[in-house]
């Protein structure tokens, strides 16, 4: 039997461990009255323990809900637990402190053998605000894992895009390279049709030079009877050798168009005016005709050597273009000579320059009058002309250059400026040609 010293001991204990539990502890009998109370609860509602201790708890601090309104004994959920000997875990309810301030708690009920139960209250200040706490943690989470995945949407949408862009680049280069393709394919075509053109020209040449070499001949022989004849005039006797001197040009060109290989006319020394003057000779009916004045002007006109023949046939192409830009109605055809040294190729030789006041011509013509086959005249023209000038001037070894203004501008007009370098009497190379160039 236990004896009285014994249980007070025991009480004591009991009551020291009590005042030391972090929660509030409270002993309630089935009346709702507090039997016992630690100094947690005191705290928690700002009380003494002896104004807790024999007092209705209900009453006192659980009286009325969080907006005011009185809470019925009846709907206590501790008193019923109390009445009914049930357990509760953690009831969330409003208490009141003394001061007439709510307190949360979770609340919870546990009977005991006996008369009542121990209602233990927790602060639910701190639970709120760990909760509070955990929410923000969870909201945190939350974002930083919808921040991930926006991330991985736009590295998708960024490596698709990428994606994308390779592919269009791909295209794009594969399509730039088959028409960069497709066009050296058509350069090839040009070309090799070009090339068959000129072939046919050649070959047409020949057949009409073969053709024409026996009638040339016979006027050749005609004209030296008509120049022995003494009845003739002086001046007649004058044209007819003019007459004579052309034909044998023309007969030279049939027979090197025959052997389909030019080896050039020898080179003799000539003045500029001299060879001015005779291509205007051959020119000069169409400049009566069409009213066309001749301004010439020569500087250092000195004699010089070079391949007479070549030279003339490159005047005379260019001089009947520059009649042919003017119209009917007059125009001035300008011709020069300068004796200079070119700073290209090193080399002395005679600069001449044909300027006709005709319609000129736009960029894009003047860029390729020196194609082969290439003409602004339709039918009429062969586009062979300016080729064969600068064929020839490239193998005299100089060169041809063309300057031209279109429109309705007072300067409006086309000059084309010849170099021709001096060579020896000795030097035959210098005065070849190609034998394209019997085509004219």
């Amino acid at each position: 039997m236990e004896r009285p010293e014994q249980h007070d001991r025991q009480g004591t204990l009991a009551n020291d461990l009590l005042q030391h539990v972090a929660v509030g502890v409270l002993a309630i009998n089935r009346d709702g009255i507090c039997t016992r109370v630690n100094s947690a609860a005191a705290r928690m509602f700002g009380y003494e323990e002896s104004e807790l201790q024999g007092a209705d708890i209900h009453a006192l601090l659980h009286h009325s809900y969080r907006d005011g309104t009185p809470y019925d004994r009846t709907q206590c959920p501790f008193l019923q637990a109390i009445m009914t000997g049930q357990s509760i875990r953690n009831a969330d309810q409003v208490f009141w402190s003394k001061s007439g301030q709510p307190v949360s708690v979770y609340g919870s009920v546990m009977p005991v053998e006996g008369d009542g139960a121990v209602l233990t209250l927790q602060d639910g200040s701190f639970l709120l605000h760990m909760q509070a706490r955990l929410e923000l943690v969870q909201d945190e989470q939350t974002e930083a894992m919808r921040q991930r995945d926006a991330a991985a949407r736009i590295e998708r949408d960024l490596a698709k895009e990428n994606e994308i862009r390779q592919r269009d680049l791909a295209v794009a280069t594969e399509r730039a390279a088959a028409e960069q393709l497709r066009a050296q394919q058509r350069m090839a075509e040009d070309r090799l049709l070009q090339s068959e053109k000129l072939a046919a020209v050649g070959r047409l040449a020949a057949s009409i030079s073969h053709e024409i070499n026996n009638p040339l001949e016979a006027v050749t022989n005609l004209l030296y009877l008509v120049r022995h004849d003494a009845s003739i005039s002086q001046e007649a006797d004058k044209y007819l050798e003019q007459a004579e001197q052309e034909l044998a040009r023309v007969s030279q060109i049939v027979l090197q168009t025959l052997r389909f290989q030019r080896a050039g006319t020898a080179p003799t020394q000539v003045t500029p005016e001299g060879l001015i003057d005779s291509v205007v000779a051959l020119h000069q009916g169409r400049l009566h005709h069409r009213r066309i004045a001749i301004n010439r002007r020569h500087r250092r006109s000195q004699p010089f050597h070079c391949a007479e023949g070549d030279v003339r046939q490159i005047l005379n192409n260019l001089v009947g273009n520059a009649i042919d830009a003017m119209s009917k109605d007059g125009g001035t055809l300008c011709l020069r000579t300068a004796r200079i040294h070119d700073v290209h190729s090193g080399q002395d030789g005679i600069r001449i320059t044909v300027s006709d006041s005709g319609h000129g011509m736009p960029n894009t013509t003047a860029t390729r009058i020196f194609e082969p086959f290439y003409t602004t005249k339709g039918a009429s023209g062969s586009g062979l002309g300016l080729w064969i000038s600068s064929t020839l001037a490239k193998r005299l070894g100089g060169r041809i250059s063309v300057r031209s203004r279109s429109g309705d501008t007072p300067h409006r007009g086309t000059t084309f400026s010849i170099f021709i370098p001096e060579v020896s009497p000795a030097d035959g190379t210098a005065s070849g040609a190609m034998n394209e160039a019997q085509a004219a």
